[in-house]
């Protein structure tokens, strides 16, 4: 499996925006994509049943419908828990934990930093480092590194 973890200097700098290129693209290369989002304030699911029924005691709820479903359980998840939770996927895509950045690089993984104080991007070995206005360079550099197997964590 190749990783690319998305982190960046804030909210709103591009990091959703450069995942959904990158999965779009890598969907049209034919290959499989996973994608976790690390959320800071917990995943809010509690205003629909399925919340209802956690917190009537519920260990996991399953939501089902047509073509989808979503398992919620109410447990604390770390950072390459969630990446094996992904399954068999060709790329795994990583918004966010921040925290992780050096751990994926240390692994073999690749990771795009948008910074919104940066003008242009520099790409160093699996670091990309980019700007906002920048992030179709920093797309490129990342399709560039997968293309060669550079970001590869193999089984995680």
């Amino acid at each position: 499996m190749q990783l690319v973890l998305l982190a960046g200097s804030g909210s709103g700098v591009g990091k959703t925006l450069l995942g959904t290129m990158l999965v779009e693209e890598l969907r049209r290369r034919g290959l499989r994509v996973g994608v976790v989002k690390h959320v800071h304030h917990g995943v809010d699911y509690r205003v629909k049943d399925t919340g209802r029924y956690l917190e009537a005691g519920a260990s996991r709820v399953v939501a089902a419908g047509p073509g989808e479903y979503m398992l919620v359980e109410p447990a604390a998840l770390g950072f390459w828990d969630a990446v094996r939770l992904l399954g068999e996927v060709d790329v795994a895509v990583v918004e966010g934990f921040r925290l992780h950045i050096g751990e994926a690089v240390s692994k073999g993984g690749c990771v795009v930093y948008i910074d919104a104080s940066r003008a242009e991007p520099l790409a160093r070995g699996r670091l990309v480092e980019a700007c906002p206005g920048c992030l179709g360079a920093a797309l490129e550099a990342v399709l560039g590194l997968l293309g060669e197997g550079g970001c590869s964590v193999g089984e995680v």
